[in-house]
């Protein structure tokens, strides 16, 4: 599918969220997080529209032209790491009201241990792949891979690398053709969720 992205307007910020919620249901995260299908369905968009706010904010999201069927949500190298007054100002507490104190400690634990698994990963500068969500319906027609490769074109121009993390062992295959290498895959103590982080170092896969 050929496609040119576009920055999300603010205003379509929820239509995205809708999206992306539909298309990470059933993500492991959220599956630890949210075990009762019926809760993730209302829950995780209401998750991902906090992610694409810290990424209005303090990063860019790129979509697919109106409507919206596929989002990318990135963090900027100026701003490596999201704070608690970051997700706070994105609306964290407020999902975290409406998830339950069970389901959002769950959701906590597994963010504070990937943010200590991704912390020696910060020091240089990189574009952080926060979300990739594609509607489920249109997923294999290329549009995931034309988001990504909209970003890691201007990270090769810039000499920057890219990371992410994925818990979803069938995503890995996507990302290493997209340049991607698996640097690190553990499984996080608490959750017992493996994760793989990679990176894609400037120009590895850019003609992919």
């Amino acid at each position: 599918m050929s496609f040119v992205p576009v920055r999300l307007p603010p205003d379509r910020l929820v239509e995205a969220a809708a999206v992306m919620g539909r298309a990470a249901k059933d993500d492991p995260i959220f599956v630890h997080a949210l075990p009762v299908e019926e809760e993730r369905v209302a829950g995780v968009p209401q998750m991902l529209a906090t992610a694409l706010r810290i990424g209005l904010a303090h990063g860019e999201v790129w979509v697919t032209p109106p409507p919206i069927t596929g989002a990318a949500c990135w963090i900027s190298p100026a701003h490596p790491t999201v704070t608690a007054e970051d997700r706070d100002a994105a609306g964290w507490r407020e999902v975290g009201a409406a998830w339950g104190a069970e389901a959002f400690a769950r959701f906590q634990a597994f963010a504070a241990d990937i943010a200590e698994v991704l912390a020696p990963l910060g020091a240089k500068p990189h574009w952080y792949l926060a979300w990739l969500c594609v509607e489920p319906n249109q997923q294999g027609r290329g549009i995931g891979g034309t988001l990504v490769r909209h970003m890691t074109a201007r990270a090769d121009a810039d000499r920057v690398s890219c990371q992410l993390f994925t818990a979803a062992p069938r995503n890995v295959p996507t990302y290493e053709h997209l340049g991607f290498s698996v640097v690190h895959a553990p499984t996080l103590p608490r959750s017992g969720l493996r994760i793989w982080v990679m990176v894609r170092q400037p120009g590895v896969g850019a003609a992919g």
